[in-house]
Order: C-alpha cells, then sequence, then structure tokens
C-alpha cells in the first residue's frame, strides 16, 4: 500500500515545520571538538525566541538554579554542551512535534524524555542528557507520518483504538513504521546513532543491537501515557531487561511532576 519511501517522505515533508537553522547550525557546532561555548552562544542568540524559549527553560524548576540566569552565556557555562543540546531540541522542535498532532504528542514527547532522563540516573547507566533525547525524539515519526498522510493516521488511529498493533497498522499504510521513520530523521540530523536505534526498537527493545537503550525507552514510552494502559509493562519483556523497575506507578507520578515543569515553561 505504500507510495513513497521513508527517504521521499522525509525529503518532502509537508506541513511540518523544518528544523530551524539555529538549531541544525548549533547541534553541528556541539558535534565540532573545537568548538566553545561562546561560538554556541552567539549561534543561538541570532534567534530571539528561541533563546527566550531556553532562558524560559533553564529558570524554570526543573533545574532549580538559586538565582535567575539571565543570559544565554552563563546558561551555556553552567549547563555545558550535552545538556543544552537537549535544551535546544526541546525547544526548536516543539512546532515539529505540535503541527498535525497537536499538543498531546509534545507533552506525551517531554515526559518520555524526563521519564528516560530520570531512569538514567537512578539506575546509573548511560548520559542522561543522551537519555533525554532519546525519550522526546521517539515518536518524531508519528508527526512526520500524519503530515503525509492525514487520513492513513486516522485510519491507524481507529483501528488501534480496536486492538490493532501499531506497528503492524502503520506498515499496513504506509510500508514502514513510525519507528523506522524517527530512526532516518536521526541519521539525516547527524545524531548519535544509538538515539536512532533507541528510537527504532522501543516498542520492541529485545531486538535491539543498543537494548540498554532501547529499553530505558520502552519503559520511558509505556509509563508516560496518556490515559494509561494495563499492564503497564510487558511481564515476559521484563523478565529480559538487564535493570528493575520496583514500583512503575510511582515512576510515573514524579515524571509527570517534573515534566509539567518543562511543559509550563514552555506554554
Amino acid at each position: 500500500m505504500a507510495t513513497r519511501s521513508i527517504k521521499e517522505i522525509i525529503d518532502n515533508m509537508i506541513g511540518i515545520p523544518s528544523m530551524p537553522t539555529v538549531v541544525s547550525e548549533s547541534l553541528n557546532l556541539i558535534d565540532n571538538p573545537n568548538s566553545n561555548v561562546k561560538q554556541l552562544a552567539d549561534i543561538i542568540s541570532k534567534d530571539i525566541a528561541i533563546t527566550t524559549q531556553i532562558l524560559k527553560l533553564v529558570n524554570s524548576a526543573y533545574y532549580g538554579f538559586p538565582s535567575q540566569i539571565t543570559t544565554i552565556n552563563k546558561a551555556m557555562a553552567l549547563l555545558g554542551f550535552n545538556t543544552i543540546r537537549s535544551l535546544i531540541l526541546s525547544v526548536g522542535l516543539k512546532p515539529m512535534l505540535m503541527t498535525n498532532s497537536g499538543k498531546a504528542l509534545w507533552e506525551h514527547s517531554i515526559r518520555c524524555a524526563v521519564a528516560c532522563q530520570m531512569l538514567s540516573k537512578s539506575l546509573n547507566v548511560l548520559d542522561p542528557d543522551e537519555a533525554f533525547v532519546m525519550g522526546l525524539l521517539h515518536d518524531i515519526g508519528k508527526s512526520v507520518m500524519e503530515g503525509a498522510n492525514k487520513d492513513a493516521i486516522k485510519e491507524i488511529t481507529r483501528l488501534t483504538g480496536l486492538g490493532a498493533d501499531v506497528l503492524q497498522a502503520e506498515k499496513m499504510f504506509f510500508g514502514f513504521t513510525h519507528t523506522e521513520l524517527g530512526r532516518e530523521l536521526v541519521i539525516k540530523w547527524k545524531l548519535p546513532l544509538t538515539i536512532g536505534t533507541a528510537i527504532r526498537y522501543h516498542h520492541n527493545p529485545l531486538a535491539s543491537e543498543s537494548k540498554l537503550h532501547s529499553c530505558l525507552v520502552y519503559v520511558a514510552d509505556r509509563i508516560s501515557r496518556e490515559p494509561l494502559k494495563y499492564p503497564v509493562l510487558d511481564p515476559d519483556m521484563v523478565d529480559s531487561f538487564d535493570f528493575e523497575i520496583q514500583d512503575p506507578l510511582e515512576l510515573r507520578e514524579k515524571v509527570f511532576e517534573s515534566a509539567n515543569h518543562i511543559i509550563s515553561a514552555l506554554t
């Protein structure tokens, strides 16, 4: 049933804002080992809207600095490149995550990002800022798919509401899934390949070559869903994890509380 490849859809994204130039330039600079904080601050400062949003987020309760941060330079110095990467993506990709799918997908993505970061810290695995980005981008493919074919997405939503598997339904209408499309976007944006792998396998983490990354996103995605679906985590899958989640519902409460600080700052 698919009429276009993933590459064709990504190259001709309809109704989806492209990644802002300031964001793509910033990400390229962060990946340059010879870059410095002043260069990054100079790039970000070119875009007043993004600068304002980043400062609002830095000054939110999520980061909890004792005094107000008033300049991008100071924010860079305090947070470091990796945290700034997650900040820039949180702000810069909000329009892409909201354009077609409304506020729900964006809010879920923020909650999943926070959950991934919390899990990374509590389990003492992976880089917490990279974990945040994995969660933030895990469903980015859904937004692009909706821009490509709203009618197909409506039918997929109807079918999944009746109990169909979302990945099978997407395969039927597009020939690929939102997880596959998400991985290709990560490659196009030159983000770490482990992020792309985590996105690709977050519905089936045991098949991933980066199992830990994908398992974290799987857990974060499931506990961040609104409304929550039961069982929260698949017992058979969780038994094969290399870590244990003591109380998913308690973790969910903490995630929603923390994520709301980001959502409020960027709304």
